[in-house]
């Protein structure tokens, strides 16, 4: 079990708190078959009313060891939001997606069929990384791109868009304080609503309990 609280909670570089503090719990197990489960559920500090729930995912899949430094991951992940998340329509959506990581880069690649906003259809690839700079402090990356699949179902006609992350953890002791900057690009917009801008830099302390 993990507790956590950040200035924002950004996706694919959108922010589905509405630019507000969130808290967040999440729950995982893994078997020794390699079947793991997750749940994770999240309050945000609203402006006028207080903490409100924010949002609820669940999580499931199957990862493998092909050979020792590369894995095999598959999954199903579905993420509804409540209407304080800011977002116009589509609070929700679910997403399968495969992926292989290895020791320092990783890649993964998610369809939707419902994917946030009017929308229907969506292909998400994306190349990630991390680096144990130290034995506390580790660096991590990402870079990605949201592809609409079909022709006409979001708002403006909206076009791939990519996305992008690069981010610091440091651990002391049972703590680990994150700090993020994240980024989409400028294509007509996939999402609806506030946004909160295209870039924005996230900042984050988190507990195992």
């Amino acid at each position: 079990m993990v507790a956590s609280a950040y200035t924002d909670q950004r996706f694919r570089g959108y922010s589905l708190s509405d630019g507000r503090p969130v808290g967040i719990l999440d729950l995982s197990y893994d078997a020794r078959n390699g079947i793991y489960a997750a749940v994770s559920g999240s309050i945000v500090a609203t402006r006028h009313e207080g903490l409100k729930g924010l949002g609820l995912s669940l999580n499931g899949g199957y990862a493998t060891r092909l050979r020792p430094d590369l894995t095999l991951d598959l999954g199903i992940i579905h993420s509804r939001y409540s209407h304080y998340s800011g977002m116009a329509f589509g609070r929700s959506y679910s997403e399968l997606y495969a992926g292989l990581a290895g020791k320092l880069v990783g890649t993964r690649f998610s369809i939707s069929p419902n994917y946030i906003g009017p929308a229907r259809w969506t292909l998400h690839g994306e190349i990630n990384g991390h680096l144990d700079v130290t034995h506390e402090l580790r660096l991590d990356a990402s870079l990605g791109a949201l592809v609409p699949l079909g022709n006409g179902v979001y708002q403006g006609g909206a076009r791939a868009q990519w996305d992008a992350r690069l981010g610091v953890v440091q651990r002391l002791g049972p703590v680990a304080l994150h700090g993020a900057f994240t980024a989409r690009g400028k294509a007509p917009d996939i999402y609806t609503g506030r946004g909160h801008g295209r870039t924005a830099v996230v900042l984050g302390i988190s507990a195992a309990l």
